[in-house]
């Protein structure tokens, strides 16, 4: 993979990574139900952990 390719690759997962931070606080502080806020707030946290794991192998394998 090419330099370019690799810095673009971890700008997007970085971008991705803060988005799905903003959605977890806005599913855990709604209005939702607790069902809703709990299942939707652990989907996302498993979403953010996928993407920091994925941002720190692509950092190691260097």
């Amino acid at each position: 993979m090419s330099s370019s390719t690799a810095t673009s690759s971890r700008t997007l997962l970085a971008a991705l990574l803060a988005a799905l931070a903003v959605a977890e606080v806005v599913v855990v502080t709604g209005d939702a139900s607790d069902g809703v806020r709990y299942g939707g707030g652990a989907v996302l946290a498993v979403a953010i952990l996928a993407v920091v794991y994925r941002l720190s192998k692509g950092s190691s394998a260097r």
